[in-house]
């Protein structure tokens, strides 16, 4: 058994359960937030292949049945409503340990594991470690502080860069006019994340294990999110842009990733961030690699 912590809406899951499917083995979709009104556990956290787990109209499973976990989308928990607010947060709390405590004891082949998964909740620190292993990547500044704002934008020639701390949205440039009373009320109740401003050409590289597809990425737009037609275009990577791919990947103990970075015109390559679930169907569609079936491969081979 092949377990996929998402749900069959979620296009990268489904199209990952699909393929193991089709290939003769068997697979299952586990949705945190259905535990534990369709989900039930018992497991022991020394010995976790002696317990047991049955989803919504499954037969029961045995943990020693499942040789790999596909993490591709986590939603968290959902406490039943409780009419005490203290109880209604105990509850809450309760059930995510449980869930926490049992994918952290699974002892298998996990694409992503749950630590590095979290991981990118924590992007100002996985920045610091990616810069400490010798990756290149933008000068940053987290701040919810106006002066503190300005001064990173003038260091940086008024070339700067911001998103939230998190992520989720898109890319802006930094303005006067983000300088305004009106903007700079919102920075006291929500930190930003400033960088510099690093021109060039996009590049998104898979590394699964230790092959990577890499390809440009040719918009015209600062966040190329914004361009979803943009011409994905296959490229090798230099040997030394190749190794701080796989450096990366080792860095966030992640077995597959989504790599964004940016080739300047002067050919130095800026890396952002490493995805430990990135939606990739698009780009396998347009470009033809194989990601989903190296993924499979994986997963049913189980190391």
């Amino acid at each position: 058994m092949i377990l996929i912590v998402g749900t069959p809406e979620d296009i990268p899951s489904a199209l990952i359960h699909h393929k193991i499917i089709q290939r003769g083995e068997p697979a299952c979709f586990f949705d945190t937030t259905r535990f534990p009104g369709d989900i039930q556990l018992s497991f022991d956290p020394e010995a976790l292949a002696t317990g047991f787990m049955t989803l919504s109209g499954l037969d029961e499973i045995a943990l020693s049945e499942i040789r790999s976990v596909y993490r591709r989308w986590s939603r968290g928990v959902i406490a039943p409503p409780e009419t005490d607010p203290v109880l209604q947060e105990a509850v809450y709390w309760n059930l995510e340990s449980a869930i926490g405590s049992f994918f952290r004891c699974f002892d298998c082949l996990w694409i992503n594991s749950q630590e590095a998964t979290e991981m990118h909740k924590y992007k100002g620190y996985q920045l610091k470690l990616l810069k400490q292993a010798g990756i290149r990547v933008p000068d940053t500044l987290i701040t919810n502080h106006p002066e503190r704002m300005r001064e990173f934008y003038e260091q940086q020639g008024k070339q700067v860069i911001y998103k939230p701390v998190r992520g989720w949205a898109h890319t802006e440039m930094l303005t006067e006019a983000d300088f305004l009373p009106e903007r700079l009320a919102g920075l006291s109740h929500s930190p930003v994340k400033l960088q510099e401003f690093v021109p060039g050409t996009d590049i998104r590289a898979y590394v699964l294990g230790d092959e990577i597809y890499a390809m440009e990425i040719r918009s015209d737009t600062l966040d190329f999110r914004e361009d979803p037609e943009a011409p994905r275009v296959k490229i090798d990577l230099p040997p030394t842009v190749a190794e701080d791919c796989l450096k990366l990947a080792r860095t966030l103990d992640l077995v597959f990733t989504g790599i964004d970075l940016r080739r300047t015109p002067d050919h130095e390559y800026v890396f952002f961030e490493g995805n430990p679930t990135p939606v990739f169907v698009y780009d396998e569609e347009v470009t033809g690699y194989p990601i989903s079936d190296r993924l499979v491969d994986r997963l049913i081979a189980g190391e």
